[in-house]
Parts: structure tokens; sequence; C-alpha cells
């Protein structure tokens, strides 16, 4: 009996020492180094407990990192169930300050503020921020200290200050406005809905020029909705994003997080083709739709387009780099109408073209079928040298054959009709320069005329060579002249070799 009171008093002994080291002021006050010590080894920047109260039923902590860095906690709690009912408070005057600690460059003030409720089985969060410039406010529950579900409400973010913060050139501005209600936030069997909306975006020309190379025009405004349904380890959204240029909608964009992977339809409007000159550097004109598939996963990438334009079809393939198209029974004076050249051909043509964006080389093939030259400089030149209007001629099958090398197109060019024939080696087009150089030896008959095609791609200068023609022509009319004895004598012979 003795040894049992004996073990009785120490017990008590170490509970009351327990108790005066953990509950009461001289307590803490002992603790308060230790705790701060065990901070300053986790932390990698100056730190300071500013407050700290530890009672039975109360607890009271604030913590300085660095300069501007505060957080503080307040409230009650018991330890027997495990519950806690108390207000937090973080306030971070510069986020990039604390580089060190959440392990990347984080930019800007960051302020948040709430409450916590509740035991092991259920905590709830509820708090406010103002991240970006925007009012947030979220309620987040834990149970068994893991995250079970969230609803938040994000109200102007603003893209500016966001991109800023993330570390990002500010490359547009704007405000963002996110509902979001997640009854599951298990990682596996995620479950809830998140509505999203941009409004008044406007991109700024100089960072994405100096980032892109890209000149934006002025006044290139955007918004969009994005409505995401979360379900197992997917989030399906419709997009709706419309900017000054074009709208690009998807009715099923998804991200599986398990897999890293991408997939969405898409349909890209473009309501005036002029538009892109800042993309493309071609002025064009009428409109176009565009819709596909677009897919990208740790493999590799892939996309699809589909256009019905220009009296045809538009089809593509790209896989990674690797580009192929096909156009089908497009109309040439459409082609022509739409890049603002010059009515040259009208016909049906079928091209397939096969291109590298990374070493910018491809290959473009086209067939343009019952084709008619139409009037222009050429043809009145042809005309009024050899009296022939070669816009009566039909070529059932006309062949281009393209080298690309970035904006650099070398071409050979074969038409064929009853009386003409009209071939091309090598001729040159630079779509940077609009600029183009070749020569179309042209038969007409049995009459050669070489036609040199040079100078701004729109309105080039066109010089035929006449030599062989005038000879032809010497020596029909010499044919017709001279008299059958004088076609035979030496004099004959001699002016024959002449021409």
């Amino acid at each position: 009996m003795k040894y049992l009171v004996s073990f009785l008093v120490l017990v008590l002994l170490a509970i009351g020492g327990a108790y005066a080291l953990l509950f009461t002021q001289p307590g803490n006050d002992i603790l308060r180094p230790i705790v701060e010590k065990k901070i300053a080894a986790q932390v990698p920047l100056p730190t300071k407990l500013t407050a700290f109260v530890l009672r039975p039923d109360r607890f009271e902590v604030a913590l300085q990192i660095g300069d501007d860095t505060r957080i503080a906690a307040k409230g009650t709690m018991n330890l027997v169930a495990q519950s806690l009912d108390a207000a937090y408070d973080v306030d971070i005057l510069e986020l990039a300050n604390l580089q060190k600690l959440i392990g990347t460059k984080l930019n800007g003030p960051f302020k948040t503020h709430g409450t916590v409720k509740g035991d092991k089985k259920r905590m709830a969060i509820d708090g406010e921020s103002d991240v970006a410039g925007s009012a947030t406010d979220y309620h987040l529950v834990l149970r068994n200290f893991e995250p079970g579900d969230l609803t938040a409400k994000v109200a102007h973010l603003q893209i500016d200050k966001l991109l800023h913060m993330v570390g990002q050139p500010v490359y547009a501005k704007g405000r963002v406005d996110i509902d979001a209600d997640i009854p599951s936030l298990d990682m596996e069997h995620l479950k809830g809905t998140v509505v999203t909306k941009i409004r008044d975006g406007l991109v700024h020309p100089e960072p994405v020029k100096a980032d892109f190379n890209l000149s934006i025009p002025k006044n290139f405004t955007f918004h969009g909705d994005v409505d995401t349904r979360l379900s197992g380890t997917k989030a399906v959204s419709v997009v709706d994003f419309v900017t000054a240029v074009a709208t690009l909608k998807s009715k099923a964009l998804t991200y599986d997080i398990e897999e890293g992977a991408l997939s969405t339809d898409y349909t890209l409007h473009v309501p005036n083709l002029d538009d892109l000159y800042f993309v493309t550097n071609q002025h064009m004109k009428g409109k176009i739709t565009v819709t596909g598939d677009v897919k990208t996963d740790k493999k590799g990438f892939m996309a699809t387009a589909h256009s019905d334009t220009l009296g045809g079809a538009f089809d593509a393939k790209m896989v990674n780099n690797k580009v192929n198209a096909k156009i089908k029974n497009i109309q040439t004076v459409a082609l022509t109408d739409m890049l603002l050249y010059p009515h040259i051909f009208d016909s049906t043509a079928n091209m397939t073209l096969d291109f590298d964006t990374l070493s910018k080389k491809g290959e473009l093939h086209a067939e343009l079928l019952d084709g008619q030259i139409l009037p222009n400089k050429m043809t009145f030149m042809l005309q009024q040298m050899a009296n022939f209007d070669i816009t009566r001629e039909v070529y059932e099958r006309t062949t281009i054959d393209t080298r690309i090398d970035d904006k650099v197109l070398h071409s050979d060019l074969h038409m064929k009709s009853k009386l003409t024939e009209l071939v091309s080696k090598n001729g040159l087009v630079d779509l940077e320069r609009q600029y183009i150089d070749t020569t179309i030896e042209v038969k007409i008959r049995k009459m050669f005329l070489p036609v040199v095609i040079k100078g701004d791609l729109t309105d080039p200068n066109i010089k035929i060579d006449t030599k062989d023609m005038i000879k032809a022509k010497a020596k029909e009319e010499l044919e017709k002249r001279l008299s059958d004895d004088v076609k035979k004598s030496p004099a004959g012979d001699l002016l024959k070799k002449f021409f």
C-alpha cells in the first residue's frame, strides 16, 4: 500500500509540473523560446513569437516572419474533445519576401482572416481574402483534418494583379468572378461545379510584343464564360470566349488531373480575316469558321481543323510539330479575293500541304481543274503582241509544286491547253516582302514567249521577250512572199538559215 501511495504522489506531482509548465504564465515564458527555436528551425527566415498564451481552455499566438509578415490566431479549445473555436489573421505586405519559405516567387500583398470551428471529425474554416485585389469569401470543411468540401465566391479578381502576383508580365487587365461549389475535394472522387466569368479584359500590346513578337492592336478586348463540372479525376468545361477578332467556343474541354491530359472540341469564328493581320502578316477579307479537336498529354500534342470555305473544304491535322492539310474543290477566284490578290485564274483547286512548324519548311502540291486565265496585264500584252486571246483557253489540269522555306516559296508550274502551254521553274514568292520573281515560258502554237513577272506581289512588272515571236512572224512572212523558185535557190537557203 505504501508503494501505491508513493506512485500516486509521483503521478500527481508530474501532472502538476506539466500543468505549471504548459498552462501558466511562468510556464508559457519557459516554453516560448523553445517553441520559437523549433519554428526557426523549420522557417528559413527570421521569426519571432510576439504573443504566446496557452491555457487549458484558450490560446493566443502571434508570429512575426521577417519585417512584413504577421500570422495570428486566438480562441478557445478543448483538449479532451479535440475541438477548437478560434479566429485567425494573416497579413503579408510583400509575398516576394517569403520566397525561401514557400519555394516559389510571388509578388504583392496578401491578406486573409476568418474563423476555425469544430473538432477532429468536422472542422469548418470560414474566411475572407483580398487575393489579387478581389473580395473573396470561402468556406472549407476538414474531416479528420483532410479537405472535405469547399464553397468559394471570388468577386472582381484583377487579372493584372494576379499576373503580377504569380511573377508573370502584365499581359492584360480585366476582372474575374468565380463561384465554386465543391462537395468533394477528394482528388480521385471530385464532385462539384465552378463558374468563371471574365469581364472587361484588355490586352497590353507592349509585353506581348516583347515576349511573343506579336503586334497586338490597341483596344484588343476580351471576355468569356467557363462553366466547369468536376467528376472523378476530371474537370469538364463549357467555354465561350470572345475577343476583339474572334470567338472561341468549346462544348467539352476536359482536363484529367490524374493523367495531366487535356482534350477539347472547338469552334473558332473570325468575322473579319483582316483583323488577324498581326498574326498572319497578310491582309485578307471575308470571314471563316473552323471546327476541330485538340488533345495533349505526356505523349505529345494533336489537333484537327475543318472549314467549309471558298466553295470547298479545308481539313488539317497537326501531330506535335508536323502539319498535314488538304484543300478540296475551293474556287481560286474566291481564294485570291480573300488574299486581296488580283484575279488571275478561275478554276477549282485541290491542294495538299506538309509542313514542319519547327523548321518552318514544307511542300505544297496543287492541282487546278478546268481553269481559265482571267484578263490581266499579261493576257493583254500577249494579245497585243501575239494576236492571241489566251483567256479563251481551257486548262483541264494545272499543277503547282511549291517548296516552302518559312515565308519564301519556290514553285514549279505546268499548265497546258489545246493551243498553249505555260511552264515555270523555281519561281520565287516572298510573302514577308510581298515580292514575286518568276519567268513563265509561254508557248502559243509554235511560238515561244518568255514572260518575266517581277516586283510587288499585288502589282508586279511584266515583261515579254518577243525575239522568238518576231523571228517566227518574219519567217512566216518570208514563206508567204518568196516564190517557189527563190525558196529553192541558194539565196532562199541562206535566208532560211538566217531566220
